[in-house]
């Protein structure tokens, strides 16, 4: 009777924690397949609707925007001489056919949407998280870097945004449940999105629809090479509510760009002593900084018309990525920019005399303030997913094809970097040596324990044979790669040993 009475209690207090815990998440108990280990007690947020306070907002936030657009459109030139062209005050200030009448005009737009930005919306968020973008050929990077999280031993929930169904890849958001991450659509949050025509343009809607107040956004190719949950309590974001990281180059804006968002009285006459940030990667709390959150999507709403080139100028980096910063300082706003340099992942060029060009930048932990020490790799040239490259040749599906490619009219065959004759890797996936470069002299720093690549490849593994992505021929390709290359044999059989903490 005790024993009955004892196990009564204990039922009733689990059902008590799985009601509480399910009004705003999913609860993942503890379950064994085997030897293979599944994602424990990480909570992902549901699948409910989306507040309707947060659908109202964003309603009056596109009839502000609407209210004040852009009085004159910017094309997009690229400086002559490309990336190595020098930066002087003369280039910036005749690159935009900017009036000063056209200038106070815009000033004037300007403030009236910072004078109507809402308040931030209580209630609406709970938690910290980690957003990323997906979509299309973006899911296949996502996968990777979403493998790389649960391996370094992240326990956040995850979010994985697309702009609509339309770029859900089939069985993926199935998936995902199994490894603490939830699939999530603008298109559920807003009803008109012709406005956002570029995939620069989502990443403002994916973290102000996040369900957490305290996001991590990541690129679908920004990958964590250690456990990023820390980040959240190092010093500089707990003072200041936002972290960004540096790029490689200064800023190129147009000087009338502080006379436009409120932060100077007169057009700049000196080339703008800013560093440009790589946005890639964000940590950003919504309640500290809701307001800059709802300027950034004001900036990106008119992004590709005005406000990329704007910010730019034919520069490199034209896109959203300036937006965020550009935000903050019209906003005087409190926040923090890493201190530590970007380092520059390099390939190996394959003939043992040195180092290749870059292949990714390798973004630096922000609560380490002695010595770099690396925490998120932002693949920009070679992309991790298995098909970019270990196909021979692949034909995307519709599901593949997110909005992005369909405007610039890509192909839709493709070859692996094991087959492309142009790749600058080839020979090494085909001959089975590593990619990255080894450390030579100071061009990287001490990466310790690490062995990235090795990471990365186990995590390929497992997308390249288990789930949405799994193909027969990749996988075999992919396991091949791991064994010959890192000395690792074959271990996926179908469960996900290794993928969760």
């Amino acid at each position: 009777m005790i024993r009955a009475k004892k196990n009564m209690v204990l039922c009733l207090a689990l059902l008590a924690i799985v009601y509480l815990s399910g009004l705003s998440r999913l609860l993942y108990v503890p379950s064994l397949l085997g030897n293979h280990r599944i994602c424990n007690f990480i909570t992902v947020p549901t699948t409910r609707e989306p507040s309707p306070q947060l659908l109202e907002q964003w309603v009056q936030l596109q009839e502000l925007f609407e209210a004040h657009p852009p009085n004159l459109a910017v094309e997009r030139i690229d400086f002559q001489g490309g990336q190595a062209a020098k930066i002087t005050t003369e280039l910036l200030a005749d690159y935009l056919d900017m009036t000063p009448l056209e200038a106070e005009y815009m000033r004037e737009e300007h403030a009236s949407v910072v004078q109507g930005l809402p308040d931030y919306p209580q209630r609406a968020f709970a938690g910290r998280g980690i957003a990323i973008i997906a979509g299309g050929r973006y899911s296949e990077y996502a996968a990777t870097t979403l493998g790389m999280i649960r391996l370094t031993g992240s326990r956040l929930p995850v979010e994985m945004w697309m702009r609509d169904r339309g770029e859900e890849k089939a069985g993926w958001c199935h998936d995902l449940l199994t490894q603490g991450a939830v699939c999530r659509f603008i298109s559920d949050y807003m009803a008109d999105m012709s406005a956002f025509s570029h995939h620069y343009q989502l990443k403002t809607p994916v973290i102000m629809f996040s369900a957490f107040v305290e996001v991590l956004y990541l690129d679908s190719d920004s990958i964590p090479v250690v456990n990023p949950d820390p980040v959240f309590d190092a010093p500089v974001y707990v003072n200041t509510g936002a972290v960004l990281w540096p790029d490689y180059w200064g800023a190129s804006e147009s000087p009338f760009t502080p006379f436009i968002t409120g932060r100077s009285s007169t057009k700049a006459t000196a080339v703008p002593a800013i560093q440009t940030v790589d946005a890639g990667q964000m940590l950003w709390n919504k309640e500290k900084h809701w307001k800059a959150l709802c300027l950034s999507a004001y900036y990106n709403y008119f992004g590709p018309d005005y406000f990329y080139t704007l910010l730019t100028q034919g520069g490199p980096g034209w896109g959203d990525k300036d937006t965020f910063p550009t935000a903050f300082r019209a906003l005087n706003a409190n926040w923090t920019l890493v201190s530590h340099r970007l380092e520059t992942q390099r390939y190996d060029d394959g003939t043992g005399k040195g180092m290749g060009t870059g292949m990714a930048m390798m973004q630096a932990d922000p609560a380490h303030s002695e010595g770099f020490k690396p925490l998120f790799l932002h693949s920009n040239f070679v992309k991790f997913s298995v098909r970019r490259l270990m196909c021979a040749e692949c034909m995307e599906d519709a599901s593949a094809l997110s909005a992005q490619d369909r405007s610039e009219g890509k192909s839709v065959v493709f070859k692996g970097h094991i087959m492309d004759r142009n790749s600058a890797i080839r020979n090494q996936m085909r001959h089975g040596k590593r990619v990255f470069a080894t450390k030579t002299g100071d061009e990287m720093n001490d990466m310790g324990k690490l062995d990235t690549e090795k990471d990365i490849w186990r995590v390929m593994e497992r997308v390249a044979c288990v789930g949405a992505f799994s193909e027969e021929k990749i996988c075999a390709r992919t396991r091949g790669h791991l064994e010959t290359t890192f000395g690792i044999e074959s271990r996926w059989d179908g469960g996900p040993e290794g993928m969760c903490p």
